[in-house]
């Protein structure tokens, strides 16, 4: 969609070649819901140059998400989706469009029966998002199983879905978890 719209913004300049080529990239199936978002909004602006040509478009937000935001999958510190064991203490990065998602609108998610901080760093494995939200893992409930389920319990979004993990089965052989007595 980036493209299309560069070729769009130049043909909006005069270049009937560019215009051609934006309007070609319109029908191309968008990959995801951000790009079918972009899709629709490009798909608008070319309907009213066609229709207008010297018309003047204006953009403006729109409340809410071009998205529903939604939990997909965890992954581990290195990017890496599961299967993964986890230690208490390990960082689990959520995954799925829930990363679109503005600083701070996410605050904590559910761990079994367990509520854990999240909070957001740079992403270093994800080039399309400059932010991911992550946890750290909570210590296991002496009744829960190894498989941890997390959805999320605190955020300013109504985020869909949910994903779990694996607990290693002894966690004797994690590296000790920060902030743990020797």
């Amino acid at each position: 969609m980036e493209e299309a719209a560069r070729a769009l913004c130049l043909g909006l300049k005069g270049d009937q070649a560019a215009w051609d080529a934006g309007i070609s990239a319109l029908s191309i199936s968008p990959p995801d819901c951000w790009s079918e978002a972009a899709q629709q909004i490009l798909s608008n602006i070319a309907a009213v140059r066609i229709q207008k040509p010297n018309a003047i478009v204006e953009l403006a937000p729109r409340p809410g998400t071009a998205c529903v935001p939604e939990l997909k999958a965890v992954q581990d510190d290195a990017g890496d989706s599961q299967p993964f064991q986890v230690c208490v203490g390990d960082v689990i990065i959520l995954d799925g469009n829930v990363t679109g998602l503005p600083a701070g609108t996410v605050r904590s998610v559910n761990v079994g029966s367990t509520t854990a901080l999240v909070s957001q760093r740079q992403s270093f494995t994800d080039t399309n998002f400059p932010f991911e939200f992550y946890f750290l893992a909570p210590p296991l409930d002496e009744v829960q199983s190894t498989t941890a389920d997390v959805s999320i319990a605190d955020s300013d979004w109504q985020v869909q879905g949910s994903a779990s993990f694996e607990y290693a089965a002894d966690q004797g052989t994690c590296p000790q978890a920060p902030g743990a007595a020797p």
